[in-house]
């Protein structure tokens, strides 16, 4: 897909918000950093756990030199301890991304997950709110009758969850019990928000190459202290609901506790992560209006980035920000 090569001011141009979309393990942040450095863009992380204060070394959250080079938002905003939903994101990313654009900067969104990029997009019908003691009924409940139960009253919405989400299977069923509308009836595609150009390109590898570099990443992260992180998170204030079930944050406090051995724990880690891997493709698949970067070296990815980055410095001529201002190396 060819972008407009359209040079000088026009008035009706919309400012571009560049997002890099793909599984865990793609190369999205290589690709983001690079544009942003490139075209002077800001990085907003669409990431449900990189929001945790603490929770580094599993999340893979930028290094220090590139937090140096590179403003980033939407790390670091809460406790371990905190809950944090798509609706609190959302009310953080959209302002955040009016502030970036008011600043003359590319948005660069280096989207992790499929559900907050949709919502940050495409908007959400919150639906009811939060009910305590509904959700602590169904954390007794088996997970087949949750499941069951939302395939009865919304199958559409069940088939797009599947069997083993606990979390959105129950978040489903707060819809019907407390809300007006099905859940596959609030969470449809609409338009674009924002007076915005929005951009999607991701990043597609062949699925042994992408399991691969999950296996490498995972192993890393054991190696670089994961599970001294989870021992000090467990030491303060502990985890909360959500954060305490990602991955591989979920299988070391087994681990802590006795009831998987080490090689488990890795083992375990490894296959959440793929299986997060190929539900979130699935997901990001039905976005509408991808470019699709199918690659297999990072190579691939450096000379997109180069490409890519000369199509914005365009669409920001086109917005009337300097050339100076936007002839970056």
């Amino acid at each position: 897909m060819e972008l407009d090569h359209l040079h000088g001011f026009n008035p009706h141009a919309k400012f571009p918000v560049f997002v890099v979309l793909g599984p865990t393990a793609s190369g999205k942040s290589r690709l983001a950093v690079q544009v942003a450095e490139r075209v002077g863009g800001e990085i907003l992380s669409v990431d449900a756990l990189k929001v945790y204060r603490g929770m580094d070394v599993g999340t893979a959250k930028p290094t220090a030199d590139e937090l140096e080079r590179i403003p980033h938002h939407g790390i670091d905003l809460v406790d371990a301890s905190d809950e944090f939903s798509v609706a609190e994101f959302i009310d953080y990313a959209q302002p955040k991304i009016a502030e970036i654009v008011k600043r003359r900067h590319v948005p660069v969104l280096d989207a992790t997950a499929p559900y907050y990029l949709k919502a940050l997009v495409y908007g959400i019908d919150r639906g009811p709110g939060p009910q305590p003691e509904f959700r602590d009924e169904m954390e007794q409940r088996p997970l087949d009758e949750i499941y069951a139960e939302l395939q009865q009253k919304d199958p559409a919405r069940a088939e797009s969850i599947g069997p083993t989400d606990r979390k959105r299977l129950v978040r489903a069923l707060e819809i019907i019990h407390f809300g007006e509308k099905l859940p596959s009836e609030v969470e449809q595609w609409g338009k674009p928000r924002g007076n915005y150009r929005w951009i999607f390109t991701g990043i597609r590898w062949p699925r042994e190459m992408l399991y691969q570099r999950v296996k490498e990443r995972a192993e890393k992260m054991f190696q670089n202290g994961w599970l001294h992180e989870v021992q000090t998170i467990l030491a303060g204030k502990g985890f909360s609901s959500t954060s305490g079930k990602a991955h591989g944050y979920r299988r070391l406090q087994q681990y802590i506790a006795g009831e998987l051995t080490w090689e488990e724990c890795i083992e375990e880690t490894v296959r959440d992560v793929k299986q997060f891997a190929r539900k979130s493709m699935t997901f990001f698949k039905g976005f509408p209006k991808v470019q699709w970067l199918d690659v297999t070296t990072e190579e691939e990815i450096d000379r997109a980035a180069a490409y890519l980055s000369h199509e914005l410095k365009d669409m920001l001529s086109q917005c009337g920000v300097p050339r100076d201002e936007i002839d970056l190396p």
